[in-house]
């Protein structure tokens, strides 16, 4: 399996996992009405196997969707991609140990670091680098 195939099989397992969890547990639930005593009886006129397999569709369609949008961005280069394989990172989570913020890639596993002390705007090399020597800058290093 490709690092791209194993990024989009770590995406999309959630929104399966919600979808096959509705159907469960509404079989389970249909499954129940046919149980002697209340019980049975309640399932029997209740509607709540169906709206069960509803949530459990609407939460795998809303999953697969955000995670198709965020597939999107990808593509487009928005988001931040793996130097090393190329694939998409995964939110910002603690490290082990309290060493800071990691994003691990969902292709390869590796995980990459975050750095929050970037500043938020950009200092021009004019401004940043002070030398009265000569009238500009003909390098940065």
């Amino acid at each position: 399996m490709s690092y791209v195939g194993r990024m989009y099989l770590r995406m999309f397992t959630p929104g399966l996992l919600a979808l096959g969890t509705g159907a469960v547990a509404a079989a389970a639930l249909r499954a129940g009405e046919a149980l002697p005593g209340e019980l049975g009886n309640f399932l029997l006129y209740s509607h709540l196997p169906r709206w069960l397999l509803a949530g459990g569709v609407c939460a795998g369609v809303a999953i697969v969707a955000v995670q198709a949008l965020r597939i999107r961005f990808w593509e487009r280069g928005a988001l931040a991609s793996c130097y090393v394989c190329g694939c998409l990172l995964a939110p910002a989570r603690t490290g082990r140990g309290g060493l800071g913020r990691v994003r691990p890639c969902l292709g390869c596993g590796k995980v990459h670091g975050v750095n929050h002390h970037v500043t938020a705007r950009v200092v021009p090399l004019q401004v940043a680098v002070t030398d009265s020597a000569g009238p500009g800058v003909r390098g940065a290093r």
